[in-house]
Order: structure tokens, then sequence, then C-alpha cells
């Protein structure tokens, strides 16, 4: 799909740099605050080719909450990649999406089976305030 989008550009007279600044713009409501750190994703997966891994190992991270699109590429790329890393990973459900229902169902019940545990927005909410709930 990248490849299109950018051969589509280029056919346009314009160069992938163009589309990659569309594609990288941060909304105001998104922008890291101060000591956040922001990973660049240039492949299909979070840990590939990117610091997260030791970015989250330094901040003592043990569980990663896995949220976007598509479901069957990006983010299932992302989770194994995390499971490969030794992390607990939970796939938020009804926060991901795939352009074909049922390849995002099937994507979701492979997840479930073998590489994460499948939650929902409510679900993971309620584990947030609870773990914030034990440390404080």
């Amino acid at each position: 799909m990248r490849n299109r989008l950018a051969n589509r550009a280029s056919s346009r007279g314009r160069g992938t740099s163009a589309l990659r600044q569309v594609s990288t713009q941060i909304i105001d409501a998104l922008q890291p605050r101060a000591g956040e750190h922001m990973v660049i994703k240039k492949g299909f997966g979070g840990f590939t080719n990117t610091p997260l891994d030791t970015i989250l190992r330094t901040m003592g991270v043990t569980t990663c909450v896995v949220v976007g699109v598509t479901t069957c590429v990006c983010v299932s790329t992302t989770i194994r990649g995390g499971v490969e890393h030794n992390y607990r990973m939970i796939l938020v459900k009804d926060a991901v999406a795939e352009i074909n229902r049922e390849t995002h169902e099937a994507e979701i019940q492979t997840m479930a089976r073998l590489f994460a545990d499948v939650r929902t927005t409510d679900e993971v909410i309620a584990m947030l305030v609870s773990a914030a709930t034990v440390r404080s």
C-alpha cells in the first residue's frame, strides 16, 4: 500500500518526501509531553528497527497495550515482535481495525490464542486504574 501511495505521489509530480510529511504529522492533542519518547516506526512492526525495546526495558516496562491499524499487518507484527522480546502483550480489540471484517476477526482470534491478552478499551482502562490505585 505504501509503495502504491508513493508511486501515486511521484506520478503527480510530488516525491515521497511530501507523502512522508503528511503521514507523520501529529495533532496538537497527541503531541509528546516533556520527557515522553516518540518512536518512529519505519516498517510494519513497532519493534522492528526501532529503539522501542531499549526504551521500554530502560523504563522497566513489562507489558505493552497495542491499538491501531491494520489489525493483520502493523498491529499483528508489533504484537508478535513484543512477544519475541518477552513482553506481555495486550490487544485492545475495539481499538484496532482492518479493511475486511472477517480477516480482522480471524486475526484477533489468532492473537488471543497465541500472542496477546485480548481486551476491550473499558477493560484496559479498568486495569490501568486498578494498577494506579495499587501503586498509590
